[in-house]
């Protein structure tokens, strides 16, 4: 009787240490994926160098900057990227990213004075971007003049430039503005942005590449003090 009893006592301990031996076992660890490459960085003070080299070989630079980033009454934020050719002939773009979306909506220059909105607002990329996405804009922008853009995209693809190597992905774009058509190709790196884009319009044909670019640090509450700032 006394075998039977230490038996069973014995046995209850086993089951309860191994039971409690499972419990404790730590869980298992989620492996968190990465966020997807952002083809279009936008911040304020992100800048960009690049050089066009038209079909006949005249060179000429330009440079991007992320000027201001405006919050607005929906929450988005407007990134005004600045196109500098030359101390005198700057024009700026306000981008937005938010629901998979890049939109284009305004366009202004400073030396003339000329605006423009895009309306409606003209997408030129999606997030996350990949191999054979594709969207369709049609609308007025500049002088109100009618556009329609068919937007294709392949890649990624191995693109060599002046500022480096990048696994870019390629976007063609077929552009018919008021009844000129246009094709304008678009490499776009990840986490860099446009690397490289070739434009071409019947006989004239420019390539435009990266040489640089600066995406400097920001000291704790400097972007959060720039977007709340009154324009």
């Amino acid at each position: 009787m006394k075998k039977h009893y230490l038996l069973a006592l014995c046995t209850s301990i086993y089951f309860l240490a191994t039971s409690n031996s499972v419990s404790a076992a730590p869980p298992a660890k989620t492996v968190k994926k990465p966020p997807p490459p952002d083809y279009f960085p936008a911040r304020w003070k992100y800048s960009w160098k690049y050089q066009t080299t038209t079909a006949d070989g005249k060179q000429s630079a330009f440079s991007m900057k992320d000027i201001h980033d405006d919050k607005q009454s929906d929450g988005s934020i407007w990134h005004q990227i600045q196109v500098e050719t030359s101390p005198t002939q700057k024009f700026s773009d306000w981008y937005s990213k938010g629901n998979g979306l890049v939109l284009d909506h305004h366009l202004e220059y400073e030396a003339n004075g000329m605006k423009a909105d895009y309306l409606p607002p003209k997408q030129v990329l999606k997030h996350p971007l990949e191999n054979g996405d594709s969207w369709q804009w049609a609308g007025t922008g500049m002088m109100n003049t009618a556009s329609t853009e068919s937007y294709t995209v392949s890649g990624p693809e191995e693109t060599i430039v002046p500022a480096g190597k990048f696994n870019a992905m390629k976007v063609v774009s077929a552009v018919n503005t008021g009844g000129n058509k246009a094709t304008k190709t678009y490499w776009y790196g990840p986490n860099v942005g446009l690397v490289k884009s070739i434009t071409e319009s019947g006989p004239v044909k420019s390539t435009t590449e990266l040489v640089s670019y600066d995406f400097p640090k920001l000291l704790p509450g400097e972007l959060e003090a720039e977007i709340n700032r009154a324009r």
